[in-house]
C-alpha cells in the first residue's frame, strides 16, 4: 500500500506509450536470449565418394529383401552409418525453386548413382541446397567470383578424382524398379534451430507481450470504474458515503472528486430530513396524546369513536413514515440468520393470530442479513398477503447461489401494468388497497428498500394458480455474497 501512494500518477496515454516501450524491450530482449545466446547447431560435412557408396550399397540390400522388411532394414542401416535412412511407398519428388548454392555437389553425386545402379533402379533424385539469405542456419553464401559455382565440373564423379563435400542439408531418395522409395538424409537435420525462424518469433513475441501487457494496463485502468460502480450500489444500499480512490489515474480524480461530493452532499440532504422527520414526530405525537386525552373525555358516541380512529390512523401514519425515511436499521450489523426458521417463526405467529399463513420449503437456510430489517420486510409483506388474500402461502427454496422467497395470496392482485407503482410510497391501488384495510401505502415499499438493501431482488407476478398475488424475492446466499 505505501509503494502504491509512492507511486506517480500517471495519465492514460502516458501508461499506454510505457506499454509499448516495455513490450518492445522485452521482445528485444527475448530475441536476444534465443539467437544470441543460442549454441551454435553444428553442420556436418560428407564426403561425397562415402555417401554415394553408402547409399548404393543400402539400395541394393534393401530394395531385394521382402517389402514387409525393407522399414526395419533400412532403420538398421542408417544407424550402422549414422544416417537417417527410411523406405517409404511413396515420395515427394517437388524440387526446391532455388538453384544456387552449393547444388551442383549433389547433383554430381546423384549423377554418380545414376550411373553406378543404372538397370538395378527406376530413378534417383536428390534435394537440398543452401539459399544466398534467409536459410535455417543463418549460412550466407557468397562465392568469390560470382561465377565460381558455374565452373566447377558436372556429371559422374570420375574414378580417381578428387572427392567433394557435400553439406548435411540434403535428400537423397532413389526409387526402385517396384516404384518404392528409400530415402537419406543426414542424422538430425529436423532439429529445434530449423524452425525457429526470426522474423516469427518476433512476430509472436511482440503479440503475446503487447496483448497481456496491454490487457494488464487496461484492467488497471479500468479499475477505479468498478470501484465507482460499487460504491455507487454500496451507497444506494447503506446510503453511507463510500470515497472513491482514483488510484492515480489522472483521469479519474475528478470524477472520483465529483462522487465523493455528490455522496456526502445526498448523505447530509437525507441526514437533515430524517431530522425533521424526527422533530416533527415528536411534536405531532406530542399533541395527538393531548387531542387524545382530550378524546377520552368527550362523551361516549359515534362522534368519539371516529374522532379516537382518526388520530390512531394518523399514528399509524407517522409511524411507518418514520420507518421509511428513518435511519433507525441503517446501522444495524449483519449477521448469519436462518431464513427458513425466520418465515416459519413469522407464519406461525400470525396463525396464532388467526390469520392463515402456510409454509414450505426446507428447514433451514442461512444468508447473511440485519435481522430486524429483514423480518420487517417479511413482515409488511405476509401481512399484505392476509389483508388482501385472506391467506399467505410462503415458499423457500435455494435457487443456484441465491435464496429465492415466493409470498402469494388469493385477493384481486394487481395489474401488470401498475406493478412499478405498487412499490412507490403512499401509493393505494384502487382495486387492491383501500383506506378500511387500514395501510398507509408504504408497505411495499419498505420491504423493497430493506430487500434491495441486501443486495436482492423483488417483483411482484401472478400465482400459477392464475389468481392473486406472488412476491417474488431474490436474496444472495453468504457463499455469493460479495466481500
Amino acid at each position: 500500500m505505501r509503494f502504491r501512494r509512492r507511486w506517480p500518477r500517471l495519465r492514460l496515454g502516458t501508461r499506454i506509450a510505457l506499454t509499448i516501450l516495455v513490450a518492445i524491450l522485452a521482445v528485444g530482449a527475448l530475441y536476444a536470449v534465443l539467437f544470441l545466446l543460442m549454441p551454435a547447431r553444428l553442420l556436418p560435412t560428407y564426403s561425397a565418394h562415402w555417401l554415394i557408396g553408402k547409399a548404393e550399397g543400402a539400395a541394393l540390400v534393401i530394395f531385394k529383401a521382402d517389402p514387409h522388411e525393407r522399414s526395419a532394414l533400412a532403420k538398421r542401416f542408417g544407424a550402422d552409418l549414422h544416417l537417417h535412412i527410411c523406405w517409404r511407398r511413396t515420395w515427394d519428388q517437388s524440387e526446391p525453386t532455388s538453384e544456387k548454392g552449393l547444388r551442383p555437389f549433389l547433383e554430381r553425386a546423384k549423377a554418380s548413382i545414376e550411373r553406378d545402379l543404372e538397370g538395378k533402379v527406376s530413378k534417383v533424385a536428390v534435394k537440398g541446397v543452401l539459399e544466398l539469405r534467409g536459410n535455417m542456419f543463418h549460412v550466407d553464401v557468397q562465392p568469390q567470383p560470382p561465377d565460381f559455382i558455374n565452373k566447377l565440373p558436372l556429371g559422374p564423379l570420375e574414378p580417381g578424382e578428387a572427392d567433394i563435400p557435400i553439406l548435411g542439408i540434403f535428400e537423397l531418395a532413389i526409387q526402385g524398379l517396384d516404384g518404392s522409395w528409400i530415402v537419406i538424409e543426414p542424422e538430425g537435420t529436423q532439429g529445434y534451430a530449423e524452425r525457429l525462424q526470426p522474423w516469427l518469433i518476433l512476430l509472436t513475441a511482440a503479440v503475446v507481450l503487447v496483448s497481456l501487457l496491454s490487457t494488464v494496463t487496461a484492467r488497471r485502468a479500468l479499475r477505479p470504474l468498478d470501484r465507482l460502480a460499487e460504491g455507487a450500489r454500496q451507497f444506494g444500499r447503506t446510503r453511507q458515503a463510500v470515497p472513491i480512490d482514483p488510484a492515480g489515474l489522472l483521469e479519474f480524480e475528478v470524477i472520483a472528486r465529483a462522487m465523493n461530493e455528490m455522496q456526502e452532499r445526498i448523505k447530509s440532504f437525507i441526514d437533515e430530513r430524517t431530522q425533521m422527520l424526527a422533530a416533527l414526530s415528536h411534536d405531532l405525537r406530542t399533541n395527538l396524546t393531548t387531542l387524545r386525552l382530550d378524546a377520552e373525555e368527550l362523551a361516549g358516541g359515534d362522534g368519539k369513536n371516529r374522532i379516537i380512529a382518526g388520530m390512531e390512523e394518523i399514528e399509524r401514519m407517522i409511524s411507518a413514515t418514520l420507518a421509511f425515511a428513518g435511519d433507525d436499521l441503517k446501522g444495524e450489523p449483519i449477521q448469519k440468520i436462518d431464513l427458513a426458521a425466520l418465515l416459519i417463526s413469522l407464519c406461525d405467529s400470525f396463525s396464532d393470530r388467526n390469520c392463515p399463513a402456510s409454509y414450505s420449503g426446507p428447514d433451514h437456510l442461512f444468508a447473511r442479513c440485519q435481522p430486524v430489517a429483514i423480518k420487517r420486510a417479511f413482515t409488511n409483506l405476509i401481512d399484505n398477503a392476509i389483508k388482501y388474500g385472506s391467506r399467505a402461502r410462503v415458499e423457500l427454496e435455494r435457487s443456484g447461489d441465491r435464496a429465492a422467497i415466493s409470498i402469494a395470496d388469493n385477493g384481486p392482485g394487481i395489474p401488470p401494468d401498475k406493478a412499478g407503482l405498487a412499490f412507490q410510497p403512499f401509493r393505494r391501488l384502487d382495486n387492491a388497497r383501500n383506506r378500511e384495510s387500514g395501510g398507509v401505502g408504504l408497505g411495499l415499499t419498505i420491504a423493497r428498500d430493506i430487500i434491495q438493501s441486501h443486495g436482492g431482488e423483488i417483483r411482484l407476478g401472478v400465482p400459477s394458480q392464475g389468481k392473486g398475488l406472488e412476491v417474488l424475492i431474490s436474496l444472495p446466499l453468504p457463499s455469493s455474497r460479495r466481500a
